[in-house]
C-alpha cells in the first residue's frame, strides 16, 4: 500500500470509525436496516428481510446481509451496523483516489481522496446504517472500471489492454449496486458510461468484435451476481413482489412525491455545496479553467469523463419528483477530483491563481468558524452534554477555522513568493475537517450516556409484565423495536392510541406528552410511568441550529399506562 493510501485510511478512521458506535440508532431510516438485519439472524431467514415482524420489501438485500455478517462477527449494536456504511465510505475514497491518480497526478490524488474523507456528505453518511453510500462506492467503482476499459490504453503498453477484467469488475460493481438500491444503481452507473462510449466509438469506430464479447460476458455476470436473489424472492412471495417492488417502490418513488414530498428543480445545487463542506468555497475555481477553455475551443477529455459523471446523475435526480439529500452521493467522488485539480492547477499557475487560492482558502476557515459557532449556538439543544464540552469542541472548530484563515490571509499578502505557503492551505483545511468532523459527532450526535430511546427501552423492560401489548405514537417510530427486540404496536394516528389505550387488558404506550394530555381531556385514565426528553438528531438539520428553540425541536416523551397494575 502506497504512503498516500496509508495517509487516507488513517484520516478515514479518524472521520468514518472514532464514536461510530454512538449515538443510538437514529429514528431514522437507519432503524430499519439495523433491526432487519438483527431480525434476519433472530429467524433464520437470509433471504426476506423483516421489520418489526413483518417482511419489508422496499430495499434490496445486500445490505441487510452485510450488517447481518457483522453482527453475527462482533454482537448486533449501532457500531456493527453503521460499519458496511463506514467501510464503504472508506472504499469510496480509495477509489477517488486511485481514479484521479491514474488520470492526472500523486498530488491531485491524494488531494481528491482527502477531500473525499473529509467532506461533510460522505463523513455524515460513513456513520448512518444506510445503504446510500455503499450504492455511491459500487456505483462510482463501476463507473470508473468501465471508463477504463472501454475508453482507455494502458500507459506505455501498445498491445492489448486487459479490457475484460475492468469490465467484469464494473459489472460485479454494478450487480451489487443492484442489489444494495435496486436498478437505479446500474441505471446510474449507464447514465454516465454509455454517453462516454457512443462518442467514443462515434469518433474512432464501432467496438470491435472482442469488445462486443467482453460486453457480453459482463452482462451475463451482472445477471448471475442479480438474478438468483430477486428470482428466489418472486417464487417466495409471488410476481406480485417483483411488481410492487419495480413500480412501486422504484418507478413511483422516482415519478410520485408519494414517498418524498416534491421539491424545485434548483434543490440539489446547495445540497453538494453543503456535501462538499468545508470544501465548497474551492468550487469558485472552476470558473477560470471554464473560461479557458471556452475560450481556446479545447476541453480536456478528463475533464469531460468527469463533468458528464457528475452532471449525469445529477440530471436524473434533479427530474425526479421525490428528491433526498443522500442521492447525490454518486456524484461527490467526481466532483472530488475535478476540486481537487482546479487546486493543484492553481498552485501551479501564475502568482494570481495562488492569491485566489489563498483568498478561497480564508473564505473555507470563516466558513468552519462559523460552523464552530452554530455547534456551541445549539447548547440548549444538547441536554446531555454540560457546557464545558459543548465549550470546547465549539472552540477547537472555531480555531481550527481561525487557524486556516489567518494561513491563507498571510499566503496571500505575499503575493508572488506565496506558492510554498499556498500549498499548505490545502493540508491545514483538510486538519480543519476533521476536527470539525470528529468534534461535531462527539458533542452534537454522541452522547455521553444511555441515550433516550435507550432510557426508554430500559423503562418499557422494567414496567412491561411479560406479554403485555406495547406499542408508540408519533415518536420513536423507527428505532424503539431494535432497543427491545420484540415487536410494537403501531398508532400513526392519535385515534389509534386512544382505541389501544381502551383495551380490557393493560397495555403500555410510548407518546409525546402532548398526545398523552389530549387524550386525558378525551377521558382516559393514563399512569405515567416514566419520562425523557428527546432531540431527534437525525433530522437536524441547518434551521435547526440557526434557531435552536429547546420548545420546538425537544420533545417530552412519556411512558404511559392505561391502568395501574393490580396489587399482589
Amino acid at each position: 500500500m502506497s504512503r498516500h493510501a496509508v495517509i487516507l485510511a488513517g484520516v478515514c478512521f479518524l472521520t468514518f470509525f472514532v464514536g461510530l458506535g454512538r449515538p443510538a440508532l437514529t429514528d431514522s431510516d437507519e432503524a430499519f436496516y439495523a433491526e432487519s438485519a438483527r431480525e434476519m439472524i433472530e429467524r433464520g431467514d437470509w433471504l426476506t428481510p423483516y421489520y418489526n415482524g413483518q417482511p419489508r420489501f422496499e430495499k434490496p438485500v445486500l445490505y441487510y446481509w452485510l450488517v447481518a455478517v457483522a453482527y453475527v462477527a462482533a454482537g448486533p449494536s449501532p457500531g456493527a451496523a453503521r460499519f458496511p456504511a463506514a467501510l464503504a465510505g472508506v472504499g469510496l475514497v480509495l477509489v477517488t483516489f486511485a481514479c484521479a491518480r491514474r488520470w492526472y497526478d500523486a498530488p491531485t490524488a491524494l488531494l481528491a481522496g482527502l477531500i473525499g474523507a473529509t467532506s461533510a456528505g460522505i463523513v455524515a453518511m460513513a456513520r448512518q446504517a444506510l445503504p446510500d453510500l455503499p450504492l455511491a462506492f459500487f456505483v462510482t467503482l463501476s463507473v470508473w472500471a468501465a471508463l477504463v476499459a472501454l475508453l482507455e490504453d494502458p500507459p506505455g503498453s501498445p498491445g492489448p489492454r486487459p479490457r475484460r477484467a475492468w469490465l467484469l469488475l464494473a459489472a460485479l460493481a454494478a450487480g451489487a449496486a443492484c442489489l444494495v438500491k435496486g436498478p437505479v444503481g446500474p441505471a446510474l452507473a449507464a447514465l454516465v458510461v454509455l454517453p462516454l462510449a457512443a462518442l467514443d466509438w462515434r469518433r474512432h469506430g464501432l467496438p470491435s468484435r472482442a469488445t462486443r464479447i467482453d460486453l457480453a460476458l459482463a452482462a451475463a455476470l451482472f445477471l448471475l451476481v442479480t438474478a438468483p436473489w430477486y428470482a428466489a424472492m418472486a417464487l417466495e412471495h409471488g410476481a406480485g413482489y417483483l411488481e410492487r417492488f419495480f413500480l412501486a417502490e422504484n418507478l413511483e418513488r422516482y415519478a410520485s412525491d408519494r414517498y418524498n414530498a416534491p421539491r424545485p428543480a434548483w434543490y440539489y445545487l446547495p445540497i453538494i455545496a453543503g456535501g462538499l463542506l468545508p470544501w465548497s468555497p474551492f468550487m469558485l475555481l472552476w470558473a477560470p479553467a471554464a473560461r479557458e477553455s471556452w475560450r481556446r475551443r479545447i476541453l480536456d477529455q478528463r475533464v469531460l469523463r468527469l463533468a458528464v459523471w457528475a452532471a449525469a446523475p445529477l440530471a436524473f435526480y434533479t427530474l425526479s419528483v421525490g428528491k433526498q439529500p443522500r442521492y447525490i452521493l454518486p456524484l461527490l467522488a467526481p466532483l472530488a477530483i475535478l476540486l481537487a485539480r482546479a487546486v493543484t492547477r492553481s498552485l501551479e499557475g501564475t502568482p494570481a491563481r495562488r492569491r485566489a487560492l489563498a483568498t478561497l482558502g480564508a473564505a473555507t476557515g470563516v466558513v468552519v468558524m462559523v460552523i464552530g459557532g452554530l455547534v456551541y449556538r445549539a447548547r440548549p439543544l444538547l441536554v446531555e452534554w454540560n457546557e464545558p464540552a459543548t465549550l470546547s469542541v465549539a472552540l477547537a472548530v472555531f480555531l481550527a477555522g481561525g487557524a486556516v484563515a489567518a494561513f491563507s490571509v498571510g499566503a496571500w499578502r505575499q503575493g508572488p513568493d506565496a506558492t510554498a505557503r499556498a500549498g499548505v492551505i490545502p493540508t491545514l483545511v483538510a486538519a480543519a475537517a476533521v476536527v470539525m468532523a470528529v468534534g461535531a459527532h462527539l458533542v452534537v450526535l454522541a452522547s455521553p450516556g444511555p441515550s433516550p430511546v435507550e432510557r426508554m427501552a430500559a423503562m418499557l423492560a422494567v414496567e412491561r409484565n411479560a406479554g403485555e401489548p406495547y406499542g408508540r405514537h408519533r415518536v420513536f417510530d423507527r428505532n424503539l423495536v431494535y432497543y427491545m427486540r420484540t415487536a410494537h404496536v403501531e398508532l400513526p394516528v392519535l385515534p389509534a392510541a386512544y382505541d389501544f389505550l381502551r383495551s380490557p387488558g393493560r397495555v403500555l404506550c410510548v407518546l409525546r406528552a402532548e398526545d398523552a394530555a389530549r387524550l386525558r381531556q378525551d377521558g382516559l385514565r393514563l399512569q405515567r410511568l416514566g419520562e425523557v426528553r428527546y432531540l431527534n438528531t437525525g433530522n437536524l438539520n441547518l434551521r435547526t441550529l440557526l434557531d435552536p428553540d429547546p420548545q420546538r425541536y425537544l420533545q417530552r416523551v412519556v411512558l404511559v399506562a392505561n391502568r395501574q397494575e393490580s396489587a399482589p
